[in-house]
């Protein structure tokens, strides 16, 4: 049982929570490169600060938002070659966050010692990624995903703001149960196959695995950047002789993936702007050729303009029962009345409200990776491993890896990774 000060130690990510410094020695993709514009300001939320984004020809300027001469806005700044110049008195702020000029002063004295943080960011895969640990020698790697090499025609990214923590979205996405439920309608059972296989195109895609078992036992495993678990069901072929697994991964400290099928890749990656908000990202790529960037798009139920408004939250969020089609779903057409998987996702993780209250939650035995999540999450807010600046400067995402299929019952669960693919730490 979750008490209310673990909830509050799971879900605090600003400046003083016992989770901001271990969360801020990582990487975040925080807005697509084309939304920041040449010689405009964006302004920006991680972990419970805000900063403003710039650009200035080919370079990239991320600074605190506030001056550091009268506390204005930098999103108000004019954008130029030597950095931010706020509007109010002329100060400019160089890429270092360090004040080069103060031209209302006639003697600047020690004006030029002053400053303001200045984050590492830096542009890849078509995202804004930032850091915000002052220390450099204790920032993670950069997440170098290989899906970040790949042309654009090969990887579609949806996002949107969703009004809840980011613990109960990224939650969401190591509930392997929910997916036979809240997904019905897209991830379906069939007797055929031996791992999870995609049919159909754009909206009407749909991912077919090999049970139709909704009642999955779930098994953890620690690796060296995270966990894995399995979801064990029963197969539709062959149930006497093998079992059904569907592994997914997590990667501290906010990326998952898992499997959807033998020709696309995904990741899940949730951004904790504050306590009450996160930015979610869906990349699915193809190590093959070019996806459908349009029906992918509508698939996911996050079209700009369609489903999200300008600022990119939910429409559905202002709507009577997030606007439901209760017909399609009388009629059979629809289990939720929710078009696209991922919109159903962040509907169902904002209905709990901003910040779940979990002293009232009755978990069960398909909860266990919820449970293992927060373990870690809470030995980390308590001075754990993952709170060693060593975990982090030495972290490779190379285990972040999904896999499903076929295992013979006398094999364990993770026998559906290669020998050697995955860094296991510890006993199963």
């Amino acid at each position: 049982m979750i008490t209310h000060e673990e909830n509050r130690m799971l879900t605090g990510v600003s400046p003083g929570t016992p989770l901001h410094e271990p969360l801020a020695r990582y990487w975040y993709p925080i807005c697509r490169g084309s939304e920041v514009q040449d010689r405009r300001t964006r302004k920006v939320r991680l972990l419970g600060r805000s900063f403003v984004l710039a650009r200035a020809g080919a370079e990239l300027i991320a600074l605190d938002e506030m001056c550091p001469h009268r506390q204005a806005s930098l999103t108000l700044a004019r954008v130029e070659d030597g950095g931010l110049r706020c509007i109010y008195h002329g100060w400019l702020m160089n890429r270092q966050g360090r004040v080069v000029e103060a031209p209302n002063e006639r003697e600047t004295g020690g004006r030029q010692q002053a400053h303001i943080e200045a984050p590492a960011v830096r542009e890849a895969g078509g995202l804004v990624w930032m850091n915000i640990c002052a220390d450099e020698s204790q920032r993670a790697p950069f997440p170098d995903f290989k899906w970040l090499h790949l042309p654009p025609q090969q990887v579609v990214i949806v996002d949107a703001y969703c009004a809840s923590n980011w613990v109960q979205s990224l939650e969401g996405a190591i509930d392997s149960s929910h997916s036979s439920h809240l997904h019905s309608d897209e991830i379906v059972g069939a007797r055929a196959g031996a791992a999870s296989t995609a049919r159909g195109a754009g909206a009407a895609l749909q991912f077919v695995r090999p049970s139709t078992d909704r009642h999955p036992r779930i098994r953890v495993r620690d690796t060296d950047c995270g966990f894995i678990y399995g979801a064990i069901r029963t197969p539709t072929l062959e149930p006497d002789r093998q079992v059904y697994i569907r592994a997914t991964a997590f990667a501290f400290p906010a990326y998952v993936t898992f499997p959807s099928s033998d020709v696309l890749g995904d990741m899940q990656i949730f951004v904790p702007m504050d306590e009450g908000s996160n930015h979610f990202f869906y990349i699915r790529y193809s190590l093959g050729g070019p996806l459908d960037h349009e029906g992918l798009t509508a698939w996911s139920g996050l079209v700009p303009g369609r489903d999200k408004d300008e600022d990119g939250y939910l429409h559905v969020t202002r709507r009577p029962d997030w606007g439901q089609d209760r017909e399609a779903m009388a009629a059979g057409r629809s289990f939720t009345g929710l078009r696209g998987v991922n919109l159903q996702d962040l509907v169902v993780q904002e209905s709990m409200g901003p910040i779940v209250d979990r002293t009232k939650e009755n978990l069960g035995a398909a909860d266990l990776a919820i449970v293992h999540f927060r373990r870690l999450l809470l030995d980390t807010a308590r001075g754990g491993a993952a709170a060693d600046p060593q975990y982090a400067r030495g972290i490779s995402y190379a285990s972040l890896v999904a896999r499903d299929g076929l295992v013979p019952l006398d094999q364990p669960w993770f026998a559906v990774y290669r020998p050697g693919e995955v860094q296991w730490a510890g006993a199963s």
